[in-house]
């Protein structure tokens, strides 16, 4: 999640606050919360919601342990772990709506795993579970109670998937024991993924995590494990291409590798083409879902922040999608991107809209008084301001500066974007000016809170006016408040 060098600065100073043993715990507590949820490095989960920091956070503690010599505890390596660790690339924080491919909630994996040690048509697998453990214990060889464990569910997941399609009963008593439908059809993806739990493990291998960027040598690995899966199966095939999407640090490059295949001289890919256009089916129907999500959020209460963190995610998508189009000439693919564009455009309209009315509520105003004032409109000085109204107009604040740019990544109308940024540079800059009015006139207590207003908002501002600006009317506010 990306978060504000303001607010990085604040969580970097309470963590460095923490002692030994606090910071360990919340470690351990933040690893743990990972394992149930997988936070994007974007700021927000795969179905568009905002997410911890989690990385940033782990690596901020991890630094600051080690520079006082204490060692956060390494992640537990059991046989949950080893079981669940080819699919990986799979997993989403939490599922919502209906069940897409390749897609596997992490809250789903808990429920799994207990059923595995608890189903009779499990019992293999427990056994083999629990073996693993041990050996695990006794610092022993693991590579076949590994295998036994994946080959034992496989089963056994297969006996009860096939009993739940013929029997009704059968199905709704499982569904009950894991939780939902959702986590079964979690189960029954898993099932399907056991089949080639050894090609998962070698595109694993092959590419590292959160890879930037594929060389050229990846490329051809790539194409010889995709067949390789494709010719035990073609389900497999797709899902070595699905698990690439996950594996990469910016998904969208991944449409490189089908263009690769795509336009390989290679004969054995005749006969994978519909199983590699899997790859791009999937990629355009995630960056499709993002356009569609910022279309529906457009309708409900802000959130500027996670707008913006979205809107930019969304836009990375487009670029990176439109740059891997643009180098084969693949318009059908680049028409998709500009049409999914235009939604987003017009729902980043509205964001703009919505931001700049909670920019406008850290700004109450009150009807003046006096004979020079008499019909204006004067800064409210009387009602402090809640913190969560503050934290609005700042994180608002942020993104109406961001608005022309981000507007015209997504191809809107770049006039409306900026002359909303401009109309919330001179409501806060001639409300901080009227401040300044108000720290003149008034005495004590009312002065302070004139002063404390001030600040409030120049803190807000700061991303829509210059610092020297800035700088003059605090200088403006400190020689208002020595006036008698």
């Amino acid at each position: 999640m990306t978060i504000s060098a303001q607010k990085k600065q604040q969580l970097a100073a309470f963590l460095g606050s923490l002692s030994n043993a606090a910071a360990l715990k919340l470690f351990a507590g933040l690893e743990a919360d990972r394992a149930g949820k997988r936070p994007s490095s974007h700021g927000v989960d795969a179905n568009g919601k905002s997410s911890l920091p989690h990385d940033m956070l782990l690596n901020n503690l991890r630094t600051q342990l080690l520079a006082r010599g204490a060692v956060p505890a390494a992640r537990k390596y059991d046989a949950k772990r080893i079981f669940f660790s080819p699919f990986e690339d799979f997993f989403i924080g939490a599922r919502d709506g209906e069940k897409r491919r390749a897609r596997i909630a992490r809250t789903s994996l808990e429920p799994i795993w207990r059923l595995m040690m608890t189903e009779k048509a499990l019992t293999d697998a427990a056994f083999a579970a629990a073996a693993l453990d041990d050996a695990i214990r006794d610092g022993a060889e693991t590579e076949a109670l590994e295998r036994a464990v994946f080959i034992a569910t496989e089963a056994g997941f297969g006996r009860i998937c096939e009993e739940a399609k013929t029997n009704q009963a059968a199905r709704e008593r499982v569904v009950e024991a894991l939780g939902d439908e959702a986590v079964f059809e979690d189960m029954e993806e898993i099932r399907r993924l056991l089949t080639g739990v050894d090609f998962l493990h070698q595109l694993q291998a092959l590419i590292p995590n959160a890879a930037p960027s594929l060389t050229e040598e990846q490329l051809y690995q790539i194409r010889s494990l995709f067949l390789s899966a494709h010719e035990q199966s073609n389900t497999l095939g797709a899902y070595i291409l699905l698990a690439l999407i996950g594996r990469l640090e910016k998904p969208w490059r991944a449409l490189g590798v089908y263009y690769h295949l795509a336009s390989s001289a290679d004969e054995r890919l005749d006969a994978a083409r519909d199983a590699a256009a899997v790859l791009p089916q999937t990629l355009f129907e995630e960056f499709e879902t993002l356009a569609r999500a910022l279309e529906h959020d457009g309708a409900g209460a802000l959130d500027a922040e996670t707008a913006r963190l979205r809107v930019t995610y969304f836009a990375d998508y487009a670029d990176g999608l439109a740059r891997q189009a643009k180098k084969i000439g693949d318009n059908v693919f680049l028409n998709r991107v500009e049409a999914s564009r235009d939604v987003a455009g017009e729902a980043f309209d509205r964001f703009v809209e919505q931001a700049l009315a909670a920019l406008r509520a850290a700004m109450p105003v009150r009807q003046g008084g006096g004979s020079s004032q008499l019909m204006s409109q004067r800064p409210d000085i009387a009602h402090a301001l809640a913190p969560a109204i503050i934290g609005q107009a700042g994180d608002a604040a942020v993104l109406i500066a961001a608005a022309p740019s981000l507007a015209a990544r997504l191809g809107a109308e770049p006039d409306f974007s900026s002359l909303i940024t401009e109309e919330a540079r001179d409501k806060c800059a001639v409300f901080a000016k009227d401040l300044i009015v108000e720290i003149r006139a008034a005495e004590g207590d009312e002065r302070k809170a004139a002063r404390r207003m001030l600040e409030q908002i120049l803190n807000v501002a700061a991303p829509l006016l210059d610092s020297d600006d800035i700088g003059l009317i605090r200088d403006r506010a400190a020689a208002a408040a020595v006036a008698v």
